[in-house]
């Protein structure tokens, strides 16, 4: 089978580098100590370039981090009480409100490190209300992603075309790194082959022909080593040029007398749901990437490889699920007609590392009770 092919090289060796250049002057405020490993009196940090300034701001975001990860230990430990004093005195500290020192703001005003540990308490704690709150919030405020989303009237009209266009038959996985491909990519090359599908799992030599090696948001994300983000811009730039099914290397499927064909209608835009609700500013619906369906040259694609450098230049301590992965993914995807497939696709998610026996006897499983195809499983 032939795929047209849209080149990323021309298409995007002129975005803006510019987006992610930072300012290069910062300035700390440190407050008092407050009895939980604070830094003592009042002092104020005012830096430029070089590599004492660097280390002064390290070193104050090394002195928050670890009163963080204090916390975090008496969770694990089970004082609830004493670890709600140490979150809550950090929440007070103006330091940590007007820095960035422990991520970016949430939705709520808390630094996302924080809230991240306010959310594990209440696991912790077994409080369900608090619990869900958090996790709902726990997203940047929707108004900074809401201006990368706007389609015009022609765009949209593509889109809405392209809502019934058939997505090529080809499955397409990526995989970059010095680690083993994992197994489960020869897997899914014969379960394309006995159901009807071309397969294609492109490394680094495969994307740089494709010119995803020039965009600066993969570039930014491989020389922070993470490799997670530099796929997120690899699907996006792949899909765009191809169309097919992306399938992250984590999914396993569970047969051969089913295949995507059978399960999912293959036309249009395409995307797996995420089990936890986000306030995304378009609805409660997170969509993951790790499984997309769509038609060659979709424009979600060109706005999402536009508009990565901008997010990234915004969001500078953003983890990459907000950045480059699901959320704002999903901002862009909501601005026009997306599917969701059965939730019965999903057949069981295993523990990281899970042996191989377990996997078998999942997909047995799946065999025996019904349609599941998928088993997520992380091998490495």
């Amino acid at each position: 089978m032939k795929n047209k092919c849209r080149s990323g090289d021309n298409q995007w060796a002129d975005l803006h580098q510019s987006s992610l250049q930072q300012d290069d002057s910062c300035c700390l405020t440190l407050g008092a100590a407050d009895g939980c490993g604070g830094l003592g009196g009042r002092t104020r940090l005012s830096h430029g370039k070089g590599e004492q300034a660097l280390a002064s701001e390290t070193s104050v975001r090394a002195i928050y981090r670890d009163r963080l990860r204090q916390a975090r230990d008496l969770i694990a430990a089970g004082n609830h009480a004493e670890a709600r004093r140490a979150l809550d005195a950090l929440k007070a500290d103006e330091v940590v409100a007007a820095n960035r020192l422990l991520g970016e703001t949430t939705v709520l005003g808390l630094p996302r490190q924080l809230h991240s540990a306010y959310l594990k308490l209440a696991k912790a704690e077994k409080n369900l209300v608090e619990r869900i709150g958090l996790q709902h919030s726990l997203v940047p405020d929707p108004a900074l992603l809401e201006r990368f989303t706007a389609f015009g009237i022609d765009e949209i009209r593509e889109m809405t075309r392209l809502s019934r266009e058939a997505v090529p038959r080809v499955i397409h996985q990526i995989w970059l790194g010095s680690l083993a491909v994992p197994g489960s990519t020869k897997r899914w090359a014969v379960h394309a082959a006995r159901t009807g599908f071309e397969y294609r799992l492109w490394r680094e030599s495969d994307l740089e022909a494709l010119g995803v090696s020039r965009h600066p948001a993969y570039l930014r994300m491989l020389e922070e080593g993470d490799y997670p983000g530099a796929v997120d811009v690899a699907r996006y730039f792949v899909l765009h040029a191809l169309g097919g099914v992306y399938i992250d290397c984590d999914w396993y499927p569970t047969r051969d007398d089913l295949g995507l064909a059978d399960l999912l209608p293959l036309v249009g835009l395409m995307a797996l749901p995420e089990e936890t609700p986000r306030e995304t500013g378009k609805g409660s619906l997170l969509l993951t990437n790790s499984l997309i369906a769509a038609p060659l040259a979709h424009p979600v694609f060109a706005r999402l490889l536009q508009v990565l450098p901008e997010v990234m230049a915004a969001l500078p301590e953003a983890p990459a699920w907000w950045s480059t992965g699901p959320l704002i993914m999903t901002v862009v995807f909501r601005s026009t007609n997306v599917s969701v497939p059965d939730a019965g696709l999903v057949a069981a998610n295993l523990r990281r590392g899970a042996p191989f026996s377990e996997v078998e006897a999942a997909c047995a499983a799946a065999v025996a009770q019904g349609h599941g195809l998928l088993v997520g499983w992380k091998s490495w």
